[in-house]
Order: structure tokens, then sequence, then C-alpha cells
């Protein structure tokens, strides 16, 4: 604290000798602030612009100083230094225009003692005379310079203290449940009798509605906003700025965007759970000197289920949000659409994604899937050494038989498919989840130790034991990995509950098989409710045209579900041996009919110079037959 008077005190202390040279031709500057904080307006109209231009004003006549020039920022906080008016104060300082700056009280100025400090300094080299009237402080007595730093430092601290009290009150409210944004998001409206209430704005929640049918029914974000666009609805920008509301509403905004619609907005609406009927609070935060807010990790968040009315059902905003966490970067294939299983099919032997391409070999038209990790450039220690090729058509043929087996059979023996349910999930419970159950203690010892570590510095930055950067620096640090942890514990926790709620999750998936008991097609809604993720294994025979080829499913709430009943047949070691004989003499009459063909083609485009080759062998043949006539004669 020493070090910071002395600084300041030194520097105005040369004052007395700087000063004396004021131009008082110069424009004297009134600089007036109203903050957008509460804090700013609890003083009523005396704290008013007006108030504060008249009161400087007067106090700048009597104090017999002429060319006055107001520098006004309204709404403006005073915690960043970045207002417009004030930067145009500074630079008109640093350009020599201005003689004299005076303000009502220092924190006007702002609440950050470090930059006052800074301007303060800029002006005593600019022979600016600065008074802050209310604090008895004039650059030209410097006595009245001593207390400056005081009462800069109060300021920040008083800033610090309202942005506390305001977390404080803001998190109250936000842990029981009550919204905390300012505005409702675009598909609701505030409750005229109850601003911590939402309800439906129907004319957006339609389409809210239809944005997320048509992501359901297989269409990517960028084809909805080309959709959206053409049928010329507005964006939620322009919508809300019509009404009133949002963060535009008194910003101008381009006509020709009107209509406008992107993947970041479709990407926005279709993950808010407030369209659930939940309320989601503290996503974001912010530290008291910084203007924008920063995202933090979802196990912060603190949501409040069905609060209000929903706008999308639970089941399909979750199917909705394995769609786009199976395939977070969905590219359309040659045709432009994407195929119902992209972002489902793994590789079974090296755990990636597989992409689907289309083949138009052999003169057709097919869909096939591929290892990513085999078709990287071939790198010398490729992590997969298989290309994994599979005919993603034919996959789904035969995922819809095996769904329609599973239906069937759960539907007509429900008591039998519960009891099946319940064994495969103890038996998926592997040694890997029994390492899970271990690790939850220590997780939990962990996370015990960094709270107290977390306390013990922030008593000694308190203290003043830590330097502040020091205590930053390894706050974050632990902080990372509590939330880390935090993160890891709740997946372990939901895994091993998976387990022990056998039952309730074999009644969640009867319940999508008689949601989807006579399902036509599989659309990716259909795959994504039902399925988690589809293993390929390798072929039996590398590179063979024919070959057997196994698949994992993964289902939903009850994993890998398999029993005679629902099992593909399988063919037979006979079966297997005669189908590769049939399929290998097939291959050779396909080759001897393909060289037949051949010839014939040959012979026929080549008929005339076979003729002239025939007629010239024929020619040959007779000039060596008279000549071996000739020679069987006796001589004369």
């Amino acid at each position: 604290m020493e070090c910071i008077i002395l600084s300041v005190n030194d520097t105005y202390m040369d004052a007395q000798e700087v000063m004396h040279m004021t131009d008082y031709s110069k424009i004297t500057a009134l600089y007036s602030r109203l903050s957008v904080g509460d804090e700013d307006r609890d003083g009523g109209e005396s704290n008013s612009i007006q108030n504060q231009k008249t009161f400087l004003e007067n106090y700048a006549r009597g104090q017999h100083l002429t060319n006055i020039r107001h520098y006004i920022d309204d709404d403006e906080s005073g915690r960043f230094f970045d207002r417009s008016a004030y930067s145009r104060m500074m630079d008109d300082v640093e350009n020599g225009k201005i003689g004299v700056c005076i303000m009502k009280d220092l924190t006007r100025w702002g609440r950050d003692y470090l930059q006052v400090g800074n301007a303060m300094e800029i002006f005593r080299r600019n022979n600016v005379r600065f008074i802050a009237v209310n604090n008895g402080i004039d650059s030209e007595k410097p006595d009245t310079l001593e207390f400056a730093p005081f009462i800069n430092i109060m300021s920040e601290w008083y800033a610090k203290d309202i942005s506390k009290k305001v977390k404080t009150g803001i998190k109250t409210k936000g842990m029981s449940g009550k919204p905390i944004v300012t505005e409702a998001p675009y598909g609701y409206v505030k409750d005229p009798d109850n601003k911590d209430f939402w309800v439906i704005d129907e004319e957006a929640a339609e389409v809210v509605r239809l944005i997320f049918r048509l992501f359901l029914d297989g269409k990517n974000r960028n084809q909805i906003a080309v959709y959206l666009t053409q049928e010329q609805i507005p964006s939620p920008t322009f919508y809300m700025k019509d009404r009133g509301r949002g963060t535009c509403k008194n910003k101008t905004l381009n006509e020709d965007n009107r209509c406008k619609w992107n993947k970041a907005t479709l990407t926005n609406i279709l993950t808010r759970q407030e369209y659930c009927g939940d309320v989601v609070n503290f996503k974001t935060t912010k530290h008291f000197r910084d203007k924008h807010n920063h995202y933090v990790d979802r196990s912060q968040w603190h949501i409040t289920e069905n609060v209000h009315e929903p706008i999308i059902s639970r089941s399909d905003f979750e199917t909705v949000q394995r769609i786009l966490e199976n395939a977070p970067v969905r590219r359309p294939n040659g045709d432009g659409e994407i195929h119902p299983l992209s972002g489902l099919l793994f590789c079974k032997d090296c755990g990636a994604k597989m992409h689907i391409r289309i083949d138009y070999r052999n003169g057709g038209k097919r869909h096939v899937a591929f290892c990513s990790e085999y078709h990287k450039g071939k790198a010398k220690n490729p992590k997969c050494n298989s290309p994994h090729i599979i005919d993603a058509d034919l996959l789904m043929q035969t995922i819809a038989e095996v769904l329609k087996k599973i239906e069937d059979y759960s539907i007509s023996n429900w008591a039998e498919f519960e009891a099946l349910v319940k064994k495969n999930l103890a038996m998926q419970q592997t040694d890997k989840t029994k390492k899970q159950q271990k690790r939850i203690p220590q997780i939990t010892t962990r996370l015990e130790q960094i709270d107290k570590v977390l306390n013990k510095l922030y008593e000694d930055n308190a203290l003043g034991t830590i330097p502040q950067d020091r205590y930053e620096q390894m706050s974050q640090k632990y902080s990372e990995e509590y939330y880390t942890l935090k993160a890891e514990l709740a997946t372990l926790q939901e895994q091993l509950s998976a387990y022990e709620n056998a039952g309730g999750r074999a009644q969640k998936f009867l319940k999508l098989t008689e949601r989807h008991a006579a399902f036509t097609e599989l659309t990716p809604a259909i795959l994504n409710e039902f399925i988690s993720r589809i293993e390929v294994h390798e072929r039996d025979q590398k590179r063979a045209r024919y070959a057997i080829q196994h698949i994992s499913i993964y289902f939903n709430y009850i994993g890998k579900f398999e029993n005679e009943v629902t099992q593909l047949a399988e063919p037979t070691e006979q079966e297997i041996r005669q189908m590769r004989e049939e399929i290998e003499e097939a291959k050779k009459e396909k080759s001897r009919a393909y060289h037949r063909q051949y010839s014939r083609e040959y012979r026929a485009r080549n008929l005339e110079k076979q003729r002239e080759y025939d007629r010239m062998k024929a020619r040959e043949y007779r000039a060596r037959r008279k000549a071996q006539a000739a020679a069987a004669q006796p001589a004369q």
C-alpha cells in the first residue's frame, strides 16, 4: 500500500512546478458518466447526466474557466475504460487540445485504481489541470492529491463489494430454480404477472418445433438454414427486436439479414435444454473487471427440471443431443445427403469412427463405410491396418431386421425380456466396471483434498501471505482439476446406476419399442433413439468380394442385447464352404464368358483384317505347295 501512495504522491509533488503552466485558452473538459450499475443510480436525480452537466458548468464558470466542452458517457460502467467519450477526451489530452478537466468526483472517472493512476500521469505529462470537485482534489494544489490514491483504491474495493453482493443475490435466485437471464429465450416470453416465469410464444415456438422436426427427419443444420431462409422466416434476432426484446433491441440491424439463418443459430436452438421445460442457470461467469461472459463446464450448471411448459418433448431433445454428439461434424456425401448411420459406426479394432461414401463401380450406386484411421495417408504406424469395409445399405436392412425381432419379442414376452436385460447388463459388468467402482472413493477423497487446499489458498491470499498472481494461478489449476474430477465422478455414477437399475432401463427401452412398433423406414431419429453405437468387425477374408463380417450393436438403455431369438441366423461351416465354392465357380465362369465375348467382339472389329490375313496365308500356302511340287519333278 505504501509504495502505491508514494508513487502517486511523488508524481504529483512535481505538480507545483508544472501546473502553473496550464494553458487556460484550451478546452475546459467537463466529464460526466452515468453507470449501468444500480450503485450509481441510488442517489436518484442528483446522479443524472443532466444534473452532472449543470453542476460542472456552474463550477467551471465560478472558476472563470471558458471554452467549455462536455464529454458524456451514458450507461457506461466505471469498471472499464474503453468508453467512447472518455477515449475521445484522452485523445484530445494527448493531442494538446485540453487545458483543464473537471469531474464531479473520482468515481465518475473509474473504479480501477491502476487505470486512474495511469490517466493522472498522462494529465501531468500534458500539463492538464485536473479537478474532482466533491473530493476536494485540484492538481494545482498538490496537498489535495495526498488522498487521491486512497479514494481510487476504495472505489475499486467498492466495485468488488458490489460485484460480490450482486453475484450473491443472483446465485440465491438461480439456486431456487428461477431464471437469472435478462431475456427469455426465443420461443418463450416472460409471464406478465410473474417475471420469473416463462410462457410459450406460440409463433416462435412453432419455428422451434419445425427446426427439431426437420433435424430428426435427417436434415443437417445447413440444409435447415437454407429452408428457413427460403421460407422467409425471420431470424431470432430480428423477431425479438421487432417485439422490443433481445440484446439488439436498441441497435440498427441490416434488413438484408432479416431472414438469414445460419448453422450457429440452429446449433444454439437445438442444444437449449430450456425447450424441455427446464431452467438452466450459471452457464457463464465473468470477473468484475471483465465485460465478457465466459462459458463454464456443464458440471457447474444448475438445472431445475419441469419449471415451465415444454416446447419439445424430453425424448426428442435427448435424441437430438445423441445425433449431435455422435456426429459433431456431419458432412454430406457425394449426393449432398447424410446417411442415417453417420456417426453410429465404429471400427472394432481401433475404435475410430467410420466414414460413409458413395461407390459407383460396377454400374451401380451403393453406400460404403470404412475405417477413418485406415485412410489417413497410410502412415508408417497406422492405428488400423484394415479398412473394415461394409455395405451401409445392406447394414441398414440388417439393423431393421434385428430391431423388428427385438420389438416383437419384447412386446410378446415382457417378463422374459426384462429378465434377459438384467442378465445381459450383469454380464457386461466387466473388470473395467469393477475398476470404476474402486475409482469412485479415490475421486471423492481427492475432491475433499482439493477443497481443503482451495480454502487454505483463499485464507493465505486474504492474509497477504501469498501474492495475488500466484494465488490466481494455483486457484485456477486446482479448480480445473476439481471440475474435471466432478465430471468423471458423475459419469462413473451414471454408468454404475445403469447396472443397478436394469428393470427401469428395460422399461424405457420397451416404451421405445411401443412408440416405434410400426416403423417402415429407419430414420436418423429412430436409429439414434434405439442405438448408441455399432462396432464393425474385420472380414474373415480381406479384399474378398464376398465374405463373412460380424457387427456388434449396442442399444440405448440395455447395452449389447443378444439371445437365440433376436440373433441373426449364421451359416454353418459346410454352408460357408459350399457358398465359397459356388462363388469361386461363378467367378471362373464369369471370367470365361468375358474372354469369349471379348474374342467375338475383337473378331467382329477386325473382320476385314482377318480376311486379308487369311488370303495371305492361303497364297503362302499355295506358293509353298507349288514349290514342293516343282521340286519333286525329275530333271529333264
